[in-house]
């Protein structure tokens, strides 16, 4: 298995992965995001392919909050194939995305997980993420 950064041609996989989440998305759309993503230096998008196949997709971010000293580093999806769980393309992901946080000066790494998401709170907590206090959204538009 290889990580490495998303390219155009991953963009209609990066797609249906995040479908199996609930997260409806337009291939011109993920296109675009990843093209401000990176324009802007603010984050990027890996995947993990196994032969010829995209098997998973990370993004992260890096934000500055103006009332702590440093950076963070925010996880705002990781999503791997239905049929791929377990296997250790999330870790292998999650490395990626803690490697480029380091590398951008985060602190820390953050993410959100759906409380319905019980597995995935069991796979960062292995990977030594620990719940720290809940988050509050309200939807704009």
């Amino acid at each position: 298995m290889n990580i490495r950064k998303a390219a155009t041609d991953d963009l209609e996989r990066i797609v249906e992965l995040l479908a199996q989440l609930g997260y409806a998305n337009e291939v011109e759309q993920v296109e675009r995001y990843l093209r401000e993503l990176r324009q802007s230096s603010s984050g990027e998008v890996f995947v993990a392919q196994d032969g010829r196949n995209v098997v998973g997709v990370a993004v992260v971010h890096t934000i500055k909050p103006l009332h702590v000293r440093g950076t963070w580093g925010l996880l705002s999806a990781l999503v791997v194939d239905d049929e791929r769980r377990s296997s250790g393309v999330g870790a292998s992901l999650l490395i990626a995305a803690e490697a480029f946080a380091l590398q951008h000066g985060c602190s820390q790494l953050e993410l959100s997980s759906s409380s319905a998401r019980t597995r995935a709170h069991l796979f960062y907590e292995r990977n030594g993420y620990q719940e720290k206090r809940l988050r509050f959204v309200k939807i704009l538009v």
